[in-house]
């Protein structure tokens, strides 16, 4: 059975009223349909067909209204043996926390980076008001031309633009908030020069563009051309597509080690249970991953430098694996421990300082405190 106009409003309030966030966020998640926003081809699932509106309307509505992801288009448009997703309407909670991480709010001008299915952009257009303006920008044209649509159905306008989000969109700046809809391992120069000072760019951001999770960035832009601010949390996203993951294989995967020894416990541990983002923080120029290796049984943690040939394996057994001039294996262990030592801090406590220079620091508890660098404006975007 199709779900009628009163089953769609009373998901809707019901989406709106769960979500924790602050009352203006909520009442503008009570007032945009987000059925409006769904195409009605998704996919559900990382393997096999598409979900078809008219052949599972229920179903479809369930997607819709659920406080989560849903992928709206895979494989840049194109089929394949995988559903890599490119693009998707965010999970409802994640955006209310990113808004109210950014203080979008009325009167104000924002630039959205990824405008995706345009719900975001609704809710942002209902959060500024008639005396706002939202700019929206999307690098996929197909995309961008059925947001624009959604987005005049449902009675919105905001300024679309089919362009590189990399480069922002210098001809609305300055903007009071820069809210990216996708993950950046380099926050791009155009968000913080067209941010007046003072004003927001909040973006989700990974120290490496395959890291499992990553981080909801808050920066607040000074007069000076930098910007810095603590992480709001966590925050999963697509890459800005000119940051994809450009990397080989991780290094020896299936390599022979050079130096090999047991913990207590497993050792998979020292990354797994949510403490990753803090040690990806700590340990710069690192990926993880997680894979079985040929020849054996069971999944083990991958780590690989980007800097050098480096690399180690953390098994369910204790055992840790290592190879290569850089000890990564010992560096993340030693992290770890740091970690522990410093009371298992949250996300949050970290932050992020971008240089008008390019350099990225990530920092703990202060930008004064223990910090990493990450990125120079000279580093290249991958290796």
């Amino acid at each position: 059975m199709t779900p009628d106009h009163a089953s769609l409003l009373e998901r809707r309030n019901q989406l709106a009223a769960a979500l924790e966030t602050n009352d203006h966020v909520r009442e503008a998640f009570a007032k945009v349909p987000r059925h409006m926003f769904i195409p009605d081809r998704v996919w559900p699932e990382a393997v096999g067909d598409p979900l078809d509106r008219r052949n599972a309307p229920q179903r479809w509505a369930d997607l819709a209204y659920a406080d989560a992801p849903v992928i709206t288009q895979v494989n840049d448009g194109h089929s394949g043996p995988m559903n890599i997703p490119t693009s998707s309407s965010s999970a409802p909670s994640v955006m209310a926390a990113m808004i109210e991480a950014a203080g979008v709010g009325p009167g104000q001008h924002v630039l959205e980076v990824g405008t995706g299915t345009g719900y975001n952009a609704a809710i942002l257009c209902e959060l500024v008001g008639p005396a706002g303006e939202v700019t929206t920008v999307e690098v996929d044209a197909g995309v961008a031309g059925q947001a624009a649509d959604r987005l005049r159905a449902a009675g919105y306008a905001p300024c679309t633009v089919v362009a590189d989000g990399a480069a922002g969109y210098a001809e609305g700046a300055p903007y009071d908030v820069v809210i990216a809809t996708c993950a950046v391992v380099e926050v791009p120069r155009a968000w913080i020069e067209q941010t007046r000072p003072g004003g927001v760019v909040v973006t989700p951001w990974a120290p490496a563009a395959d890291l499992p999770g990553g981080t909801m960035a808050r920066l607040v832009v000074s007069d000076r051309g930098s910007a810095q601010g603590r992480f709001a949390g966590d925050a999963s996203f697509m890459p800005l597509r000119d940051q994809r993951a450009r990397y080989d294989a991780p290094h020896d995967l299936h390599g022979t080690a050079e130096h090999t020894w047991k913990r207590a416990g497993d050792a998979r541990d020292v990354v797994m249970g949510g403490v990753g983002p803090q040690l990806a923080l700590m340990v710069p120029g690192v990926r993880i991953g997680m894979r079985v290796v040929r020849g054996e049984a069971e999944t083990c943690v991958w780590l690989s430098a980007l800097d050098s040939p480096s690399w180690a394996r953390l098994y369910a057994d204790g055992r840790v694996a290592q190879g290569g001039p850089r000890p990564v294996g010992e560096e993340v262990i030693a992290a770890h421990e740091y970690w522990t030592a410093l009371g298992c801090p949250e996300l949050t406590e970290y932050g992020l300082t971008v240089t008008a220079s390019g350099e990225h620091t990530a920092w703990f508890g202060a930008p004064s405190g223990p910090n990493w660098l990450h990125r120079a404006a000279t580093e290249p975007a991958s290796t």
